[in-house]
């Protein structure tokens, strides 16, 4: 009896049958709840923004607000987001435990445990641990992320406190095509800046407020919900003030325009030179210039105070 021939069919890689249902997966549907107005605000921005940064203080929820709503907008199948990536620095808070052993994996644990317990809060611990398997939810070791693009992915990087400004450009051009990026940080307890002002956070909110892309959030200790003696503890201790880049800019603008309306009144008063002569110094070769001023009675001292008393603000 003849063989029959028997057609394999074509799967395209990016076809329905290699992705797995997330609904089906996790069993339902899950949502969290905003517990304050600023949670709203801030759910809000990360839905309409492609990258989102934000800084405050402990306990106002910067983590939960992030990682729930990254949750709801990768279960809704009409989103292009394919898998939820969460990092952070690998900066212990002021002690070293040493060489931490096992996988890239396991090396991030620790640090990333907070994180974890989040979304253990939001889906439970069972079904966290599937969509690792299915490689849905990643931790990403940021010592690595340089050349990478991250397309399809809502990346979720936290204590960006400890993050450098060249950390975060790193950051900031991985994202890929149908991504959304959440940074967050608190300026106020960085365990690798004394100046915290040196820090990748700080950076972003001075360097990149003219992007209307980005959005920026600031909570405060009035939007603390973890504990409410919290806001009494840290009202004890100094802020971190992110300075206001529009009253900046128009600050310079200012004085610049200041400066060029001095020059204008003063430009008859400075000394004019009437011979400018050069030579060259034949052993090296240097050209010399000398200036010589009109007015004789003005010595080079006098010139230099003059100078001094109309340049000096």
């Amino acid at each position: 009896m003849a063989k029959r021939n028997v057609r394999t069919p074509r799967v395209q890689e990016n076809d329905s049958f290699f992705e797995p249902d997330v609904t089906k997966m996790l069993g339902h549907k899950f949502r969290f709840k905003c517990m304050n107005q600023s949670q709203k605000e801030y759910s809000n921005l990360i839905t309409d923004k492609e990258i989102i940064i934000a800084a405050g203080p402990a306990g106002t929820g910067k983590s939960y607000v992030a990682i729930g709503r990254a949750i709801e907008l990768f279960q809704n199948v009409s989103n292009p987001y394919k898998r939820i990536i969460i990092s952070k620095p690998a900066v212990e808070a002021e002690e070293k435990i040493g060489f931490i052993p096992g996988t890239e994996r396991e090396k991030m644990e620790p640090h990333v445990a907070s994180s974890l317990d989040i979304v253990d809060k939001i889906i439970g611990k069972a079904n966290r641990l599937k969509l690792e398997i299915a490689e849905l939810l990643v931790i990403q070791p940021l010592g690595f992320i340089r050349g990478k693009t991250f397309d399809n992915a809502i990346i979720i990087i936290e204590e960006a406190q400890n993050l450098s400004p060249n950390q975060c450009k790193t950051i900031l051009s991985r994202l890929g095509q149908s991504s959304k990026l959440i940074i967050s940080g608190d300026l106020d307890q960085s365990d690798r800046y004394n100046d915290v002002r040196q820090s990748g956070l700080f950076d972003l909110f001075v360097k990149h407020k003219n992007i209307p892309e980005i959005g920026f959030y600031e909570f405060d200790t009035t939007d603390i919900v973890r504990n409410p003696l919290i806001t009494k503890i840290l009202d004890n201790y100094p802020k971190t003030e992110i300075p206001d880049i529009d009253e900046e800019i128009r600050k310079k603008k200012q004085d610049k325009f200041l400066k060029v309306k001095f020059d204008k009144v003063n430009h008859d008063k400075l000394p004019k030179p009437a011979i400018e002569s050069e030579y060259i110094n034949p052993d090296s070769h240097t050209i010399f210039k000398s200036t010589e001023y009109f007015d004789k009675k003005i010595s080079f001292k006098g010139v230099k105070k003059f100078f001094k008393e109309k340049f000096t603000w």
